[in-house]
């Protein structure tokens, strides 16, 4: 029988934040809880190339969390609230739908870990436009769930799967898929954290990327029919 399941949000409309609450109730596992916090402003230019579909979320995570019977707690991610929350509530696994990073003294407050979802293979492929730099290192397009650590887009792996490839995909057709198996992995990632099936990895191998530049976004972008091409003989 799982313990507190608490899942990482934002206090906005945010869609992954709704998408994984939903799939989540959906897939008969009950968030218990979900921690919130409010916008951050941060230091990373914008993006000067579309890469995501545009969307719109109507719902704001309280009502959802409300629909879905969890708790709804508007906590910043780091601090003395969020860690008396844990130490109250004493949770066994955390979900990141939303979320900046994470403190140790907060990662180690849940005793089967915190699963991330991140759109590219780890360690090959670490940190911001991660599709993008997949493309241009020619690295196949996957997304890698595993429970963090205090670095970044690390620690131990639970799953990597690799999506599908079209001849006629469009960055957006890339993008939206990265994301839906996302969804798909969460049952999976859960009852492997649970059962502690995790893979260690050699983190040397791959090293973290940084946001590109517009003019590299550009270049990228361009480069993906021959990796279509490439990944399809």
């Amino acid at each position: 029988m799982m313990k507190e399941v608490v899942v990482f949000a934002y206090n906005f409309p945010h869609r992954k934040t709704q998408d994984f609450l939903f799939h989540l109730f959906g897939c008969g596992i009950k968030v218990d809880h979900v921690f919130a916090a409010d916008a951050v402003k941060l230091d990373i230019p914008p993006s000067e190339v579309r890469t995501k579909i545009r969307h719109c979320t109507p719902l704001h995570p309280s009502d959802v969390a409300e629909s879905i019977g969890s708790q709804y707690h508007q906590v910043p991610h780091q601090g003395s609230q969020i860690n008396s929350l844990i130490e109250e509530i004493n949770p066994e696994i955390g979900i990141i739908a939303g979320a900046r990073i994470l403190q140790a003294d907060v990662i180690n407050g849940f005793s089967n870990g915190i699963i991330n979802f991140h759109p590219g293979l780890i360690p090959e492929v670490r940190g911001l436009d991660a599709l993008l730099w997949s493309i241009r290192n020619d690295i196949s397009l996957g997304v890698t769930s595993h429970l963090i650590d205090e670095r970044v887009d690390a620690g131990k792996i639970l799953d990597r799967r690799t999506i599908d490839l079209h001849e006629d995909d469009t960055i957006f057709d890339l993008s939206e898929r990265l994301y839906e198996i996302q969804l798909e992995m969460l049952p999976d990632a859960i009852d492997r954290a649970q059962k502690s099936m995790t893979e260690e990895v050699d983190f040397k191998s791959g090293t973290y990327k940084r946001k590109m530049n517009g003019d590299m976004e550009r270049e990228t972008v361009a480069m993906l029919p021959k990796y279509l091409e490439r990944k399809l003989l």
